[in-house]
Formats: C-alpha cells, sequence, structure tokens
C-alpha cells in the first residue's frame, strides 16, 4: 500500500469519526465555504461559522448558552491557529469543552497538502482518485512537456525530408 493510500484511508477514517461526533457536537469553522465543505464530506449536524460580524468573545459567550462542548476545525494556517487559541480561551471562560483533535489529526494528514478546511472535500476526492489508481497527478505535466507543436512538427518533418532527398557520397 504506497503512502497516499495510507492517508486517504486516515483521512477518510477521521472524517467518519468527526461526522459521528458531530451529530451531538457543534462544529466550529471558520467561514461559509468551510460549512460547505464539511457538508459534502457528509457532516449533518449543527456547523456553525465564525465570521458573523459579532466579537470573539461574544460569540463564545453566546454559544455557552446552548453548548457545553464545541469542536473546533479552523484552517491550518497561522491565522486559523490563532483563531483556534482564542476560540479555546474564549470557551474556556464561559464553561465550554473545546475539543481540538480533529483539527490536529486532520492538519496533521493534510498539512503538506492543503491549508484550509474549505479545500478538504476536493483533497479528499483527489485522494481517493488517486488511491483508485485512476489519476496520479503527473499525466498533464507529462502529456504537454511530450507535446510538440504544430510548426516544430512541420520544421522536422521538413528537415527530415530534406536529409532524405539529398544525394549521399561525392
Amino acid at each position: 500500500m504506497s503512502a497516499q493510500e495510507e492517508v486517504y484511508q486516515d483521512l477518510v477514517a477521521v472524517i467518519a469519526d468527526l461526522t459521528e461526533a458531530n451529530l451531538e457536537v457543534p462544529v466550529i469553522v471558520e467561514g461559509e465555504r468551510d460549512v460547505r465543505s464539511l457538508r459534502e464530506l457528509g457532516l449533518q449536524g449543527e456547523v456553525l461559522p465564525l465570521n458573523s460580524g459579532v466579537s470573539m468573545f461574544h460569540l463564545a459567550e453566546s454559544y455557552s448558552r446552548r453548548l457545553r462542548k464545541a469542536i473546533i476545525l479552523t484552517d491550518w494556517d497561522r491565522r486559523g491557529g490563532q483563531l483556534c487559541r482564542l476560540l479555546m480561551d474564549a470557551f474556556e471562560a464561559n464553561g465550554v469543552r473545546a475539543d481540538v483533535d480533529f483539527r490536529a489529526r486532520i492538519t496533521l494528514l493534510c498539512r503538506k497538502d492543503i491549508k484550509d478546511v474549505e479545500s478538504l472535500a476536493a483533497h479528499v476526492e483527489r485522494l481517493a482518485r488517486q488511491a483508485d489508481g485512476g489519476w496520479h497527478g503527473k499525466e498533464s505535466k507529462k502529456f504537454y512537456s511530450q507535446r510538440k507543436s504544430r510548426a516544430v512538427q512541420s520544421r522536422r518533418a521538413r528537415r527530415i525530408l530534406a536529409t532524405r532527398s539529398r544525394p549521399r557520397g561525392p
């Protein structure tokens, strides 16, 4: 089994665990595109976007009125890490248990390939195609690197014909 197949299987397992946990616990993401991506992956529970125009503390305060636990799934770039820490602190201050385990597991599996939650659904689809043996990510480069333009092909053909039609010898 290749490394990409292992990553794909691990990622599918993490997403299955997340989908199961999401039935009881809401997932908090950065924006609407993140919500759409998680819906494409099969999350059916509550997925709440952060960017609603309210300060982080007020948002955590309003969530704490109806939540006791939340899953934080911000992007794994610098800004996502900062938002995750701010949310964890705000939730802790309001008595909400914040779970960042899924963020850590997905980050570990996807760090080199993608940097945000909104790209996650497309990344899983791409890994599925690679695991099935259909697409390996290099055909297009190979196709264009080996392809010659019509002008190059006609020049080469004229050169070959010219060398064949010349008389050989003295």
